[in-house]
């Protein structure tokens, strides 16, 4: 796929206009974005029960295993910044050269309220009642995302519509979590991922592919303000061992990151060598 690209655009690209330098400028527009990034599907899901520790059937979990994330990445909605290069080939098709930037907060109160629920309150050898108090706390999601776009412009009136087609890379960040657990008035231990074979990945590079719809209204000769929406998705699997409160039990786990985002960004871009 990326060899098929990478020939459509030389021969976009391949006429003699595209040796002048001028030439060469008209066919630029060089744009900045910012707004919402929404995370759909998978990826905003609430899943419990991949994190509970694994038990004979029959048998209730009595803790969690870790912050497993392959069923539901409970990522909430955070916020987008691009940028991005267009070199219209012709008056209708276009590619462009962009990279985004999205953080979303995890949402950690679905097993902050399981774990009050369920496993807070223990029975001590006797049969009596006593809590340990535990709380999960996550890094955000971070993604910087390299990409490329092949698209049609439509001009309707003095607006432009302009529809690609996204192929690209996701540098995902590794959401470090970690459970603590107050074992005593003045104890605190916690617990955190730590590796399989080498370090935790801290990048997630895979690849990333979607559609982006643009609305672009000129302002100037040079200037245009747009509003456009892109979704982008790619999936991260990896691995890493946890521990539980239980300091004797570790786990590996084998978990994938499905990011599935939709950017709503407004923007404002710069077009070389217009009248």
């Amino acid at each position: 796929m990326n060899k098929f690209f990478l020939s459509l655009i030389f021969l976009l690209i391949l006429n003699k206009e595209v040796f002048s330098q001028e030439k060469l400028l008209e066919k630029l527009e060089l744009g900045l974005s910012g707004g919402l990034a929404v995370p759909v599907g998978n990826f905003s899901a609430v899943s419990i029960a991949p994190s509970l520790e694994p038990t004979p059937p029959g048998s209730n979990p009595i803790r969690f295993q870790g912050f497993l994330k392959n069923e539901g990445g409970q990522a909430e909605i955070g916020y987008s910044l691009g940028m991005n290069l267009t070199f219209h080939a012709t008056p209708s098709l276009f590619v462009s050269f962009n990279y985004l930037q999205t953080q979303h907060s995890i949402d950690t109160r679905p097993q902050q309220i399981f774990y009050d629920a369920n496993f807070k309150t223990q029975l001590d050898l006797n049969g009596n009642e006593f809590d340990i108090p535990g709380r999960l706390e996550s890094d955000p999601y971070r993604a910087n995302l390299f990409y490329m776009g092949l698209g049609y412009r439509l001009p309707i009136h003095r607006v432009d519509v302009r529809i690609s087609a996204l192929v690209g890379i996701n540098n995902l960040e590794f959401p470090f979590y970690s459970w603590f657990f107050q074992i005593s008035e003045t104890t605190e231990i916690y617990r955190r991922p730590f590796p399989v074979d080498g370090p935790v990945p801290t990048n997630l590079k895979e690849f990333a592919y979607g559609l982006e719809a643009k609305i672009v209204y000129p302002i100037s000769p040079k200037l245009n303000l747009n509003l456009a929406t892109n979704y982008l998705r790619s999936d991260h699997p990896h691995g890493y061992w946890t521990d539980t409160l239980a300091a004797s039990l570790s786990y590996q786990i084998d978990d994938e990151i499905r990011y599935r985002n939709l950017a709503v960004q407004f923007g404002i871009s710069y077009r070389f060598g217009s009248n």
